[in-house]
């Protein structure tokens, strides 16, 4: 099973990273600051008429291979924040089962729910990690010019090989401190073309 989700997780990401045309689908801003560094829009997607997707990196980080990324997720329709949130932790409480290293937090505030958790991917014998990533999701209920919906806005950290030992490190030291950021961040504006 671990074989099967490194292999998923890595195709995924060839997959993202041979998209050719970015398109804006939320008329966000191109470029976001997150702490005192520019995102810029690197890949969008609107798979169908209620997901719009879009991710931004820094400026020379690939989607391949990224230090830190944000992004916008929108799901439009008459969802509850909890049914959000709870979609996402059953997707990560079922990946795992076939990988330890997964771990998530759910904390609450006002009408916000953010979710902290913890994926990797490891070789195909399972002998070796080969990225740890870290994401924090902050889920707000919004309302589109296409109706209610629900906004994501997460940053994703990645560690890779021999780096991974230096981010447990320093995740143990400030865990808090992105969880605090993501918190406290002004969510991006966006507008849906009617």
């Amino acid at each position: 099973m671990n074989r099967l989700l490194t292999t998923t997780f890595l195709l995924l990401v060839s997959v993202i990273g041979y998209s050719q045309t970015v398109k804006n689908f939320l008329n966000s801003d191109l470029i976001l600051e997150f702490d005192n560094y520019n995102y810029e829009l690197a890949w969008s997607s609107h798979p169908n008429e209620s997901f719009y997707k879009q991710e931004y990196l820094i400026k020379g980080q690939t989607l391949e291979s990224y230090d830190s990324m944000v992004l916008i997720d929108l799901v439009v329709g008459d969802f509850s924040v909890q049914d959000a949130v709870g979609a996402k932790v059953r997707e990560i409480e079922n990946a795992k089962k076939s990988n330890p290293l997964v771990h998530f937090t759910v904390l609450e505030k006002d009408d916000e729910v953010m979710i902290d958790f913890l994926i990797s991917a490891s070789s195909e014998d399972g002998q070796e990690l080969l990225v740890v990533e870290r994401n924090v999701y902050r889920y707000q209920k919004i309302k589109t010019s296409k109706g209610n919906g629900i906004l994501v806005f997460g940053i994703s950290q990645r560690a890779y090989g021999e780096e991974i030992g230096a981010f447990f490190e320093e995740l143990k030291l400030n865990k808090n401190s992105l969880i605090v950021e993501v918190g406290n961040a002004e969510i991006p504006k966006i507008k849906l073309r009617k």
